[in-house]
């Protein structure tokens, strides 16, 4: 019996070890074929990638001509025309404000006043304080702003940056809207601060003082500018009216 079970277990041990040399023996090919294999997943995986990626691309293009045509309608490519900004500036710039404006829920055209009040359309703008680029975004708040949007606003310069003023400017005066319940506080806080803005709010001298100044000329420009957008867009609709007729 013991030389039986003894047998069995040479037999065993042999036909493991076979299995193991067969499996030496054969690991690099399917080794080679696992790498081949991968290799061929990470190139269709690429070839995915760089598909979706230039989707993404034309959808922006796309959304981009549509703000653009926008911004032509609205009076928004005109006012910014006004600037001085070489021609192509002008259209980027046009474009990012109203898509900003529309994904904020903030009037392009308040945005354009804060533009020309802030920085008179200079992308390279710097206050006493360190407020930075087309909409005077103090450095802080910029990373502040980019951090709670999910990225990182990196260097200060990048304030200069038109766009990216644009996005970060807007985003923070919908935030003030939102915060202090009005366009008219909300201007007292993006000039002078939230925490300064709420003392200035609290004190009916102090605040009627304030809002004769920096407030009052945004809204001031804002309702010129709305103005003349209403006069082009009554204009244009009895243009079409009478081209129908006729």
């Amino acid at each position: 019996m013991r030389g039986w079970a003894a047998g069995l277990a040479v037999v065993a041990v042999l036909g493991t070890t076979s299995v193991v040399l067969a499996y030496e023996v054969q690991s690099p090919k399917l080794a080679v074929m696992q790498d081949t294999e991968l290799l061929q997943l990470r190139a269709k995986l690429a070839e995915r990638d760089a598909q979706v990626q230039r989707l993404q691309q034309k959808v922006a293009q796309l959304e981009d001509a549509e703000h653009l045509e926008e911004a032509e309608r609205l009076g928004v490519l005109k006012a910014v025309a006004q600037s001085g900004l070489p021609e192509r500036q002008q259209k980027r710039l046009a474009v990012a404000i109203v898509r900003e404006a529309k994904l904020n829920g903030v009037d392009p055209m308040l945005v354009v006043a804060i533009i020309r009040c802030e920085s008179s359309f200079n992308n390279y703008a710097v206050s006493h304080v360190g407020a930075m680029g087309l909409m005077q975004v103090m450095p802080d708040t910029g990373k502040w702003l980019a951090e709670r949007a999910g990225w990182r606003l990196g260097r200060s310069t990048n304030l200069f940056d038109s766009e990216l003023n644009v996005q970060l400017g807007t985003a923070y005066i919908a935030e003030l809207i939102a915060r202090f319940g009005s366009v008219d506080k909300a201007l007292v806080a993006y000039n002078a601060g939230p925490g300064l803005a709420r003392k200035i709010l609290a004190k009916p001298d102090v605040k009627k003082r304030f809002m004769a100044g920096y407030p009052k000329k945004v809204v001031g420009e804002f309702r010129k500018l709305k103005s003349k957008q209403e006069s082009e867009l009554t204009l244009r609709a009895e243009k079409a009216t009478d081209g129908s007729k006729s």
